[in-house]
């Protein structure tokens, strides 16, 4: 029987919303109804992706290497704006971990299995013992192997168009507009990104399925 290879993104949907959708709306209702200056508001609205790195380290008693650059970009962003009064450092800080998020991508490919491979595993097995084995088995597949890289491809390289242009967005627009621009651009790549992974790991498996054994 062959491996369910459709992933299930219900932690990247939780990380979107705490990460993305939640500090817009929290910077929104900080200006609109109580003035809080541009730059305070989006030091505020970090302690939301703040506590999803601090949520993934609970449940797995392990900061990630990508968590851990998150967090240092985050801090760091938060504390140059804060120091100087630019918010484009803070504004800023979005487009560099969305450009770390891809290099780390795109570099994988380098690595003997690309990081899609490890995403697969951990949203498609639900920790199954049964099904992690049979997963790491599809890996004997060549069409398999050309599907994990291809799409550790495609998700770097959308994530680093995304990075440049909310960074060129960052000194060409107005903050205030950025703000909003920023996470709309982020969420739209990526929700485009899980479409276009679904659809193409279900024709996977239905290959997969008639494929004999």
């Amino acid at each position: 029987m062959a491996a369910d290879i459709v992933p299930r993104f219900g932690a990247l949907y939780r990380s979107l919303t705490l990460s993305v959708v939640l500090p817009l709306v929290l910077v929104l209702v900080l200006q609109r109804r109580f003035g809080v200056p541009l730059v305070e508001g989006l030091a505020i609205a970090a302690v939301f992706p703040l506590a999803d790195i601090g949520l993934s380290w609970f449940r797995t008693r392990r900061l990630e290497p990508l968590g851990g650059i998150m967090l240092t970009v985050i801090i760091s962003g938060i504390a140059a704006s804060l120091l100087t009064g630019d918010v484009h450092f803070v504004l800023l800080k979005e487009s560099v971990g969305t450009l770390v998020t891809s290099l780390v991508f795109l570099g994988s490919l380098l690595m003997p299995k690309p990081l899609i491979f490890w995403l697969g595993r951990q949203f498609s097995t639900g920790g199954s013992p049964e099904r992690m084995a049979r997963w790491d088995a599809l890996w004997d597949n060549a069409r398999f192997r050309h599907g994990m890289r291809f799409m550790t491809a495609m998700w770097g390289l959308g994530y680093l168009l995304d990075a440049v242009a909310r960074g060129v967005a960052v000194y060409t627009l107005p903050p205030n507009l950025v703000v909003v621009l920023s996470p709309i651009s982020v969420i739209v790549v990526t929700l485009v990104l899980v479409v276009w992974t679904l659809r193409r790991s279900r024709a996977a498996q239905r290959f997969l399925t008639d494929s004999p054994a």
